[in-house]
């Protein structure tokens, strides 16, 4: 009985690895669509915010447009390259990580670029980056989205208080405390919606099976 078990839970978990690789597919490529239109969206806004500026205006800020102008090709250009690769039948596993990463860095370096956290309108990007984590269906990936969005938020607290640890903050204590609590549960509720992906698929199977076992008796 138990070898048959072994057997049975083996072919189970095998099944369940590859549903969850081609869901990855489909993960990978709703990530990559949300990451361009994003990008395209924010810049537009930027684009038609800065050019309604005066001429005095758009030379002080010149410096900012130049560093979200490259970001923007730079997050482009990881969505088409992504695609392309998707496109192939090329996943490996390490992809999400990579693009993930990106996805953070670029939202900490737009954020140190718009004022820092307490004035840049972009730290919603980092709960961004923690959902589209979930779209791959990967328990890691989520944490590590959470882990780093967590990280970038407070690079991006350093780049503005070069003192952390004397009384004057520039980012309060309690707005980053409240920050951090809410990136983490954030990945903790997505994490779970990945983890009880599994139970569900598992229970409808169940149910389909027990149905068409009464149909036929």
């Amino acid at each position: 009985m138990n070898s048959s078990s072994d057997v049975s839970k083996d072919v189970e978990d095998r099944q369940w690895f590859i549903v969850r690789r081609w869901q990855a597919y489909a993960g990978e490529l709703r990530a990559l669509v949300i990451r361009a239109v994003s990008v395209v969206v924010l810049y537009g806004f930027h684009l038609a915010s800065h050019f309604g500026e005066s001429p005095e205006v758009r030379e002080t800020f010149a410096e900012m447009h130049r560093r979200l102008t490259i970001i923007s090709v730079l997050m482009l250009v990881v969505s088409l390259l992504t695609l392309l690769l998707i496109l192939k039948r090329v996943l490996p596993g390490w992809l999400a990580f990579l693009t993930t990463a990106v996805d953070l860095l670029a939202v900490t370096a737009v954020i140190a670029s718009t004022g820092g956290p307490m004035r840049s309108a972009l730290l919603g990007g980092f709960f961004l980056v923690v959902a589209m984590a979930g779209l791959r269906f990967d328990l890691r990936l989520v944490w590590f989205a959470t882990l780093g969005s967590m990280a970038g938020f407070m690079a991006a607290v350093g780049m503005q208080d070069p003192s952390w640890f004397d009384a004057d903050h520039v980012v309060p204590v309690i707005y980053q405390q409240g920050v951090l609590v809410c990136l983490a549960a954030t990945g903790l509720v997505i994490g779970q919606m990945v983890r009880l992906s599994r139970p569900l698929a598992e229970e409808f199977h169940a149910r389909v099976e027990r149905a068409e076992a009464k149909e036929t008796t």
